[in-house]
This record gives structure tokens, C-alpha cells and sequence, in this order.
């Protein structure tokens, strides 16, 4: 049956409609052809004008990258401001003398007070707390140890001293003892050691670095401390910087050092008693390290008077964790 007029009719509609939508598409299509080209013409005249928009973004990233490799060396080495404040206040000063710690608040280990005096500059020298990676303080160790004129000293305060006298007490006396130690001062009734072991027991000091000429006199030194505490009888004038690890050179220097020494003895201490895992936490007091003490109770690098383990009670041997009763 062939096809109604109306059919036919539409059909004939829709195609002239087609035909028309395909001519306005097809001009539509020339002129937006036609803009894009003229947009090619004129980004090629500004490229031959200016260089490439490509090569100019890649330039702009580099000069970023730079500026911030800059910018994070120049944060990372700290200036010597108060350093030479003093050394242009006071004629008499040759040395100053950065003094820092390390392990105030764990629950086991010595607290390791360090004191030193760099002459040279060396990048990235800064708070060894902002320095996280293990790896990186161990080579500016290397590096402050070995450098040219450098002089020393680190003093190891033992957990036993730090229940006799308290935390506070036993970390000034060890900044005093490395800080005499660097202007040639060493106490009669501690150990001069060669280097930091955990087969010593007690206090001790080890200094090292270019030795002191016989003719310095005792004013040439003058120590700046990290914190607002001062020790009592320093052996030099002295002044408290309140984080002054994260200000001057000298104290962030000495950070590193005493941060090192401790931890290389933490590595040392738990190879004596692998149940803590001192390696990992260092002696503090983590959720690991805490079950451990309620397993194992205490070793004999574990700090008594700290909570919880003032609160605990010990066998002879200290080593089984017992209910304190009352």
C-alpha cells in the first residue's frame, strides 16, 4: 500500500529542515576554522615576540624550584646572631659556646647534654627535632665533628644520677660539665671518656675536636644555653636563649650532637635489652614501650622516679613489675 500524502509531506519537511541545519553547520564550521586559525597566527606572533608560553611556564617552575631550594638552605643553616652581638660587645670573646640536650622526658636512658663551638658554616645545621630523618643527623654529626677548628663535648648524665637529683638538676649539671669541657675544664669527679658507650656506667664526659691553645684566657668563652634555666657555677659567662636550638647555629649544632649520642646508645642499650625495643622509641613512653614495663618491669637504664614507674613496685632484681601496696 504506497505511503499517505502526509507521510510524504513530512518526510519531505524533514529533509528540507536536514539539508538546511547541514549548509548552516558547514558554515559554521568555515568560521570557527577560520578563528582558529587566526588564533594560531597570532599566539605564533606573540611566541616569535616574546618565546614560547611552554617555555616560559617551564622557566617560571624552575625559578620557583630555585627559590625554594634557596630559601629551605638558607632555613636550614641558621645565622650566628647572638654570636656576634657578643663577640662585637665583648673584645675578650673568641669562643662561643652552643649548649643543648637531649632526652629530657623519656622514660629510660641518660639525658646527653652537648656543647660546641663550629667555626665554619655548614648547610643544614638547625634543630635537631626538625630534623626527622635519622640519616640526615648522622651525617651532620660526620660533618660538625670533622670540621676545621671545631671544639666539642658531650656529657652523659646516667638514669641513676637523674632519680638521685631529679630531671631538671641532672640536665643543667650535664650542660655545665660539656660547656667546661669545651673551655678546657674537665671535673675531677667525672670520667673523661674517648667516646659514648653503653658499657660505662655513670656519669661521664667525651670531648673532642682541635685542642685549646695553653694561652686562652678564661674570658675568651662565653656560653648560650638552650632554654631559661641556668646551671649553677658555670665556669664562663653564660646566657639562656629560649628556643635558641631553632635560633642560633651554635646551640642548633650542639642539638645534633647530643641528639646523635643518645640515640647511638639507645641502639646500643637495646641490643642489652631487646624486650623494650629502645631502638625504636628511644626510651619514651609509648603504648609499646608501656606494655613492655608491665610485662618485663624495669630495666636498669629505666628512670624510677617517672611516671608511671613511681607509682609501680619492684622486686629485688627490679626486673618483675609487682602491685604497689599501700
Amino acid at each position: 500500500m504506497p505511503p499517505r500524502r502526509s507521510d510524504r509531506l513530512k518526510k519531505l519537511h524533514l529533509s528540507s529542515l536536514a539539508s538546511k541545519a547541514g549548509e548552516k553547520g558547514n558554515d559554521n564550521y568555515e568560521a570557527m576554522g577560520a578563528k582558529r586559525t587566526a588564533i594560531k597566527k597570532n599566539r605564533k606572533s606573540i611566541e616569535r615576540k616574546f618565546g614560547s608560553s611552554t617555555d616560559t611556564a617551564r622557566k617560571d617552575v624552575a625559578k620557583r624550584k630555585e627559590t625554594t631550594r634557596i630559601t629551605s638552605e638558607a632555613r636550614s643553616c641558621l645565622p650566628r646572631s647572638r654570636e656576634n652581638e657578643l663577640k662585637a660587645e665583648f673584645s675578650a670573646v673568641q669562643y662561643v659556646i652552643g649548649v643543648d640536650e637531649a632526652g629530657r622526658g623519656p622514660l629510660a636512658g641518660p639525658v646527653v647534654a652537648a656543647a660546641a663551638v663550629v667555626p665554619i658554616d655548614i648547610v643544614g645545621i638547625a634543630d635537631s627535632k626538625t630534623l626527622t630523618r635519622e640519616s640526615v643527623r648522622e651525617e651532620l654529626y660526620e660533618k660538625i665533628v670533622s670540621s676545621d677548628n671545631v671544639r666539642w663535648a658531650v656529657a652523659v648524665i646516667d638514669s641513676a644520677r637523674i632519680d638521685e637529683v631529679n630531671i631538671l638538676q641532672a640536665t643543667l649539671q650535664g650542660m655545665r660539665l660539656a660547656a667546661s669541657a669545651v673551655a678546657g675544664i674537665v671535673s675531677e669527679d667525672i670520667a673523661d671518656c674517648e667516646s659514648a658507650c653503653v658499657t660505662i656506667s655513670g656519669c661521664y664526659v667525651v670531648t673532642g675536636g682541635t685542642p685549646l691553645k695553653s694561652e686562652v684566657p678564661d674570658n675568651a668563652f662565653y656560653a648560650l644555653l638552650d632554654g631559661n634555666r641556668l646551671p649553677k657555677k658555670m665556669a664562663m659567662r653564660v646566657e639562656t636563649m629560649v628556643k635558641g636550638d631553632s635560633r642560633e647555629y651554635s646551640i642548633a649544632a650542639a642539638s645534633i650532637l647530643a641528639k646523635v649520642t643518645r640515640d647511638r646508645l639507645m641502639h646500643g642499650y637495646d641490643k642489652l635489652y631487646p624486650e623494650y625495643n629502645l631502638a625504636q622509641h628511644k626510651g619514651y613512653p609509648t603504648a609499646a614501650h608501656m606494655d613492655a614495663v608491665r610485662k618485663y618491669g624495669a630495666s636498669p637504664i629505666h628512670r624510677r622516679t617517672f611516671a608511671p614507674l613511681k607509682h609501680m613496685q619492684f622486686d629485688a632484681r627490679g626486673r618483675a613489675l609487682l602491685p604497689k601496696t599501700k
